[in-house]
């Protein structure tokens, strides 16, 4: 497979405007999803710059290099909707929706970025009109087969004039992630602008820019992920683009989101308290500066060290070292923490997703989760950070024959 093209940003993707300080500069990587099978082992696989600009007008934080976006979806088939995770994530989040929105029956949804359809087939069930929009077209043809409408390809103000027209306005627009990886987010709302009532509402998720910051948890950086959202800058967006952000909140999700909604300009009710509280918190964490970010790079290196120290130390002792996690962000991690296929014999995950293949660039192998039982290594860095505690809870008999699970973030420490 052909690598993708890789081309430089040249202005802010919220603002436009050209000024874009480097910020923070981590080893390059292959795509994170590119994993790799077994008869592909012998190919080389480019790796690309891993850069964080800050634009000096707005403060928002972006992907200084952005890849083909055609590329980096491919010929993707799998949907991450059918593991339990999403399907209570995905039901919790439609009854919200519904509740807040107080629709009658007919009213249209479009989810931007829908999947495999999931999503809108909650809604479906409850009386709405329902309507995607999806960049792969493999993926749009799963949601098709279920029945749900869904247009295959990014999405731009072109294809929400053409829904608009045949469709009529929307009175809930969702962008669950897709916002993130658009390589024009002010196009983006212009167009979710156009698909709304005047009493619409749009709900998104984006990356939290906050979470990358106060645990340093570089995994968020991927190359499909262009954006980093901080309250201000997207405040700034939205309102150049006739929208306004009513209510904000964080959730842990996928390493740190900022789950948010939005009406047309001018709409009825107050903005929530949580749009203020958000901003004074960013402002104290210093999200606008750039000496933040140079603050994150050392506490990375820190981490770095430490985690080194620890294993090289393993290995002499002649202990063998595993990880846990092949989601998208292991892939960085593996980079910036130094661990190749000389510190790290395999990867366990839970999900069937990747095992059986083998690692973007570095050539790990992936293996089911029921391994860690069976080969038994002595110590599993976590990829999956966040779920430390969670993963090693479910694996009881690898703690009890002396296996221990080191999780890397914030500072490197043993699972207790």
């Amino acid at each position: 497979m052909s690598a993708p093209a890789c081309a430089w940003r040249m202005c802010c993707g919220l603002c436009g405007d050209t000024h874009l300080t480097p910020v923070l500069e981590l080893v390059p990587t292959p795509p994170a999803n590119a994993f790799v099978a077994e008869r592909a082992l012998d190919e080389v696989q480019a790796c690309f710059p891993l850069e964080l600009v800050l634009c000096e007008s707005c403060r928002h934080v972006q992907l200084a290099h952005i890849l083909d976006r055609y590329a980096m979806v491919g010929d993707a088939v799998d949907a991450d909707t059918e593991w339990p995770e999403h399907q209570a994530h995905n039901l919790a989040w439609a009854r919200e929706l519904m509740e807040r929105c107080c629709a009658p029956e007919q009213s249209l949804v479009i989810d931007i970025g829908c999947n495999d359809g999931s999503l809108l087939a909650l809604f479906e069930d409850a009386g709405w009109r329902v309507q995607g929009v999806e960049p792969s077209v493999n993926v749009a043809g799963t949601a098709i087969g279920r029945g749900i409408d869904t247009y295959p390809g990014f999405f731009q103000p072109s294809i929400a004039a053409r829904l608009e027209d045949e469709r009529g306005p929307a009175r809930l627009v969702i962008a669950h992630d897709l916002m993130s990886q658009t390589d024009d987010p002010s196009g983006f709302f212009e167009g979710v602008r156009m698909l709304l009532r005047p009493d619409g509402l749009f709900s998104f998720e984006v990356p939290s820019l906050h979470a990358l910051v106060a645990d340093a948890g570089v995994d968020m950086i991927t190359h499909s992920t262009l954006d980093y959202h901080s309250v201000a800058p997207l405040m700034r967006a939205l309102n150049q683009n006739g929208l306004e952000l009513i209510t904000v909140t964080r959730t842990r999700l996928h390493g740190g989101r900022l789950r948010g909604m939005a009406r047309p300009m001018g709409g009825r009710g107050p903005v929530e308290a949580s749009v203020a509280a958000l901003l004074a918190d960013e402002r104290r964490l210093g999200l606008a500066e750039a000496d933040t970010y140079r603050t994150l790079a050392s506490r990375l290196a820190a981490i770095r060290n430490q985690l080194a120290v620890y294993l090289d130390s393993a290995k002499t002792a002649g202990l063998r070292i595993a990880a846990y996690g092949a989601q998208a962000g292991a892939t960085t991690l593996l980079y910036q923490l130094g661990l190749d296929a000389n510190v790290i014999t395999f990867i366990a995950d839970a999900s069937p997703l990747h095992a059986g293949r083998y690692t973007p660039g570095l050539h790990i192998p992936v293996v089911a989760a029921a391994e860690l039982e069976a080969r038994r290594p002595d110590v599993v860095v976590v990829l999956a950070w966040q779920d430390a505690q969670a993963i090693a809870a479910q694996h009881p008999d690898f703690e009890a024959a002396g296996g221990r699970f080191l999780c890397p973030f914030p500072v490197p420490t043993l699972c207790a």
